[in-house]
C-alpha cells in the first residue's frame, strides 16, 4: 500500500442463479481490479443456463465455486462468507459490476479509518435503454437513519448494496444476512449492523454499477416496499428506547406506510377499468367457466 503496508485481503462472494447472459461481466469485472490479496467466491444455486460452463471458463482464477442448490440469495452468501478468509467483505450480484480499481480504493480507505465498520461510494443504476443514473453518496449513519424511510430511502437518500464494503466483526455483529428474507436482505443487514453500534463513512466516489434489467426481483415488485416497511418497524418497536425521537421515526414509517396503501389502490382501481377485467367480469357472469 502506499503507507508500506501490506494490502488486506479482500473477500468478494458472488450470489447466482441462471444469470449467464451477464456472469461473465460480473466476474471479470472482479478479476480485473488487478488487486493483489484478493478472495473471490461464486455461489452459485445451480443454474441450468450456460452458468457453469462460464464459471469453469474462470475457475483458475476463483478462489472456490460451487453449483448446487440453495436456500436462496442469503443463504447462499451467507455460505460464501462463511467460507471467506478476510476482514474485508462485500458481496457483488450475478448482474453487477465494478469499477476498476476499486479494491485498492477500499483498502486505502479502512486503512485509514480504523473506527469506521461500512464504507459505500457512489452506484450508476442503467437500463437497457441506455438511461442512466448515478446515486448521491449514502447519508445514512445512524440507526434513525436507516429507520426514516419515507424521509430517506423514498428520496432515494439511502445505502445500496453493491456500492458497500463492511469488516467482518460488522457482519458477524449484525448476525449475518436473514435467511429467510427474499426481499430488503440487505436492508436489514444495514439496519442490523447500525442496532450493533457499527460506524458508516461514504465517499464521492463511482464504485458499483447496478443493472436494472426485467428479470430482477427488485423490479415492480410492490412486497418488497412492504417487507422494507415491516424491517423499519421491528427495529423500531426492539430499540425504541434507543434512538432520540421514536415518535418521529414511527410517523414517517407510518407515512411510508400511506404511500403504499395509496399505490395498491391506484393499481386495483386500474385493473377493476382495464378492458381485460370488464371482460372477465362478463364472462364469470356468464358462467363461461
Amino acid at each position: 500500500m502506499p503507507d508500506g503496508k501490506p494490502w488486506p485481503r479482500i473477500s468478494i462472494v458472488t450470489p447466482s442463479y441462471n444469470q449467464g447472459q451477464f456472469i461473465e461481466e460480473t466476474i471479470r469485472s472482479v478479476l480485473l481490479q488487478g488487486y493483489p490479496n484478493l478472495e473471490y467466491i461464486v455461489m452459485d444455486g445451480g443454474s441450468t443456463d450456460g452458468t457453469v460452463d462460464i464459471l469453469r471458463k474462470y475457475e483458475r482464477h476463483i478462489d472456490f465455486w460451487v453449483s448446487e442448490p440453495d436456500k436462496g440469495q442469503a443463504a447462499a452468501i451467507n455460505k460464501g462468507f462463511a467460507r471467506a478468509s478476510s476482514e474485508i467483505l462485500a458481496w457483488l450480484n450475478s448482474d453487477d459490476t465494478y469499477q476498476m480499481g476499486v479494491l485498492a480504493q477500499v483498502a486505502e480507505l479502512f486503512s485509514q479509518w480504523p473506527g469506521v465498520d461500512v464504507i459505500s461510494g457512489r452506484c450508476r443504476l442503467y437500463y437497457k435503454d441506455g438511461r442512466e443514473d448515478i446515486l448521491d453518496p449514502s447519508p445514512l449513519r445512524t440507526l434513525g437513519d436507516f429507520l426514516m424511510v419515507n424521509s430517506n430511502w423514498v428520496k432515494r437518500r439511502f445505502l445500496i448494496q453493491p456500492e458497500a464494503f463492511f469488516r467482518r466483526l460488522a457482519f458477524d455483529k449484525a448476525g449475518g444476512l436473514r435467511d429467510e428474507l427474499y426481499f430488503c436482505l440487505d436492508t436489514c443487514l444495514w439496519m442490523d449492523m447500525a442496532v450493533s453500534g457499527c460506524a458508516f463513512a461514504s465517499v464521492d466516489r463511482h464504485w458499483a454499477n447496478w443493472r436494472m434489467h426485467e428479470g430482477q426481483k427488485s423490479q415492480g415488485q410492490t412486497d418488497g416496499f412492504a417487507v422494507h416497511a415491516r424491517i423499519a418497524w421491528e427495529r423500531l418497536r426492539e430499540n425504541w428506547a434507543r434512538l432520540d425521537n421514536p415518535i418521529a421515526v414511527a410517523d414517517d414509517i407510518f407515512c411510508y406506510l400511506d404511500s403504499l396503501l395509496r399505490m395498491e389502490q391506484k393499481v386495483s382501481s386500474n385493473l377493476r377499468e382495464s378492458t381485460s377485467y370488464r371482460i372477465g367480469r362478463m364472462l364469470t357472469r356468464w358462467r363461461f367457466w
